[in-house]
């Protein structure tokens, strides 16, 4: 019976062995789950806002001296795993007047695309004008807005753009803004001093090329250049700086402030980090990047019918093309 007893009691003492065994691997791994968790969390939380800041750093940047007239008005950033997605829009200043031109997403982190979240859009009337052909058809963007062309001063073209000549066409109510491209390169201040005061000029286009040994708008066929792709630079794909800041008002010294973010973009890991490197060497040559480097081959003014049509028949003026046209309140 003492054997019996003692048999009895082993399996009940190794069957609360057990019990405890299991409610103490149950505990410890609730207790791990809990800890990687939380652990994680916090690990995830800290990697993407790292590269959160990172992305929106390079985002900010590169609006700094890419896009005419364009500013980035909002963002909103939501956090996902090891990454996340911006959503942005950018406005206009016509006139004093806030005009929402774009509504956007762009991904960050690891296991998401960096480049812009794109629909489906007819190419014929939407899009960025590349050939001699485009200027066939007025472009727009999402929002109906025309989109605004830049013309190279070195370039004989067989046709621009003249929308000065649309002025007449246009209500005296309505304040727009014009892309002006030069008959040549000119220093930022001959460039303001040419320009009528009675326009608002809020952007400058800058020279990235050069005219001697690029290849802009053309392709070698049988040793002779001919004229095809890329012979103009579309408002979004175009370098320069803004005359105003974020809030709309007039900037101090500006060019400045195209230079110093050039130099931080190529200082920047990044994928654009090439290209500000081909900017800095282009644009400032072997000695280096500073602000007498700077070519200004174009600008955008704004004002409404009157004011702009202080602009026809001047001759340095090469080619016009109309952006956005919006009501004055």
């Amino acid at each position: 019976m003492d054997n019996l007893f003692d048999t009895e009691q082993m399996k009940k003492t190794m069957k609360k062995a057990q019990r405890c065994a299991t409610w103490k691997t149950i505990i410890i791994t609730f207790v791990v789950m809990v800890v990687t968790l939380f652990g994680g969390k916090i690990a995830n939380d800290a990697i993407t806002r790292f590269l959160q800041s990172h992305a929106q750093n390079t985002f900010y940047t590169l609006h700094q001296v890419k896009g005419a007239n364009e500013f980035i008005g909002s963002i909103r950033n939501y956090a996902g795993i090891l990454g996340g997605e911006m959503h942005y829009k950018t406005i206009k200043y016509i006139e004093g007047k806030v005009v929402l031109t774009g509504d956007d997403a762009l991904g960050y982190g690891f296991l998401r695309n960096e480049e812009l979240y794109e629909g489906a859009i007819s190419h014929l009337t939407f899009g960025m004008s590349n050939s001699e052909q485009d200027l066939n058809s007025q472009r727009y963007n999402e929002f109906g807005q025309r989109e605004m062309l830049f013309f190279y001063p070195f370039i004989n073209y067989q046709k621009t753009k003249n929308d000065l000549a649309l002025l007449p066409e246009i209500d005296d109510h309505k304040v727009m803004e014009i892309a002006l491209s030069f008959d040549k390169g000119y220093s930022m201040q001959e460039a303001l001093t040419k320009l009528p005061k009675e326009v608002n000029t809020t952007w400058l286009w800058v020279k990235d090329v050069n005219e001697a040994d690029d290849h802009t708008g053309k392709i070698k066929h049988n040793g002779k250049g001919i004229y095809s792709y890329n012979v103009f630079r579309s408002e979004q794909d175009v370098y320069g700086f803004s005359l105003l800041n974020a809030n709309g008002d007039v900037t101090e010294n500006p060019a400045k402030l195209f230079v110093q973010a050039i130099s931080s973009g190529a200082r920047q890991s990044s994928s654009l980090k090439d290209e500000y490197k081909r900017l800095e060497k282009e644009i400032g040559g072997a000695d280096g990047l500073s602000v007498n480097d700077l070519v200004i081959y174009g600008a955008v003014v704004t004002g409404n019918t009157k004011t702009l049509a202080s602009l026809k028949n001047l001759d340095f003026i090469k080619a016009s093309s109309i952006g956005v046209i919006t009501d004055k309140y």
